[in-house]
């Protein structure tokens, strides 16, 4: 299983924080998800959808900002609620879909 299959299940609940972490040291992703920053919960699962298009992404994900840790993120209608990367590159995880994060604004990630 890839990191992007690892994170996509964890995303829509269909794997545990702990089974997340042990599939994501059998495929020597070179990182686990913290269980003090990256626990979405249950609520939060079911909170979180995603339509056709970026902007109607809402509810909480992982952001990859390339610093070997992932951070939660909530996200409103496409944008996220408290972050913005300005020019720097990030991805989201939500909903078992990957996006890049343009300042605040998840968009189809390019390539």
């Amino acid at each position: 299983m890839t990191t992007n299959e690892i994170l996509n299940k964890y995303t829509t609940g269909e794997m545990t924080l702990p089974e997340a972490n042990e599939a994501l040291r059998e495929a020597e992703a070179g990182f686990t998800l913290d269980p003090n920053r990256n626990v979405i919960t249950q609520e939060e699962f079911l909170a979180t959808t995603a339509g056709e298009t970026p902007d109607t992404v809402n509810g909480y994900g992982l952001m990859d900002h390339g610093v070997g840790c992932m951070e939660k993120v909530h996200v409103v209608n496409g944008k996220t609620v408290d972050v913005n990367m300005g020019a720097e590159t990030a991805y989201v995880y939500i909903a078992g879909k990957k996006y890049e994060l343009k300042g605040d604004t998840l968009v189809e990630p390019e390539g």
